[in-house]
Order: structure tokens, then C-alpha cells, then sequence
């Protein structure tokens, strides 16, 4: 999720986004540092330092959160979705247990397990696409540059 989008959440969609984030770094067992970095950036916005310090407890005991239902408006909802498809795709791996979990967040927001699905298939198109971009960033930045004059 970029800083700004978190920013402007109300308080309980940041605890909750928080939670869901935890939720999925810790649903197949393995948590890597740019999942612990995105971890960090989501509590980063959160007030309350007693929420703060049980979601990183649960991450370090790998239990996934329970999360309530998520009332807000669709097209908060759908962005959360898509930032949280985006972190369930940071390894470029979903096991079944990250499926499960990321169909629970789906289904805690009001949205079916097909939503679920098509916004994973987004996320790695888009995860795709900016791998794509980055292979590009580098070999322009490799470059030296040829001025033609037309």
C-alpha cells in the first residue's frame, strides 16, 4: 500500500489493513525482510502502540489475525484489495495457505472468492509488468548515451 493511501484511511481500516498485511506474510510460514518492510511502513501509520506491538507478537508467532468485517465504502475496499494482493505477491509465490487467507480478507470486506481470484491475477500481471520496467530502468541506466541529431 503507498504511504499516502494509508494515510488517508480512517484509523480502523489502518489497524485492520495492518492486521491483514500480517495476516499474509505470515500465511506461508516464511517471512522475508521486503515483507517485514512493508509490515513496518503499514504500522508505521498506526496510533495506538498496544495494537502496534501485538501485531508484530503475532507475526513473530506466525499466527495469523482474525479479522472483523471491514464496512467501507467499495472503492476503498477495492483499492485496500489490490494493495493487499500486491504484498501477497511480493515472493512472486501464493501457496494455498496464502490463497485461504487472502479469499478470508476478500470475504471480511463483502467480496466474493472471484474477486479474490481476479485481483491475484491482476497482481501478477502487474508484478510482470514492473519487473519488465525495472529490467528496462537498468538497461538504460547501462546506457551511454547517442545523441543523433534527425
Amino acid at each position: 500500500m503507498s504511504a499516502t493511501f494509508i494515510s488517508n484511511l480512517p484509523e480502523i481500516a489502518k489497524v485492520w489493513s495492518a492486521k491483514a498485511i500480517a495476516g499474509i506474510i505470515v500465511a506461508d510460514e516464511v517471512v522475508t525482510n521486503a515483507e517485514l518492510s512493508i509490515l513496518r511502513e503499514s504500522i508505521s501509520f498506526l496510533e495506538d502502540a498496544a495494537v502496534i506491538n501485538g501485531i508484530v507478537e503475532m507475526v513473530k508467532i506466525r499466527e495469523k489475525p482474525k479479522l472483523q468485517v471491514l464496512k467501507t465504502d467499495r472503492a476503498t475496499a477495492t483499492k485496500i484489495l489490490i494493495s493487499l494482493a500486491i504484498v501477497a505477491l511480493t515472493d512472486d509465490k501464493l501457496n494455498a495457505n496464502e490463497i485461504e487467507y487472502f479469499n478470508y480478507i476478500a470475504g471480511k470486506m463483502g467480496f466474493e472468492k472471484n474477486m479474490a481470484k481476479t485481483v491475484l491475477a491482476w497482481s501478477r500481471e502487474f508484478n510482470e509488468l514492473d519487473r519488465k520496467k525495472q529490467q528496462i530502468i537498468q538497461k538504460g541506466m547501462a546506457s551511454k548515451p547517442v545523441y543523433i541529431n534527425y
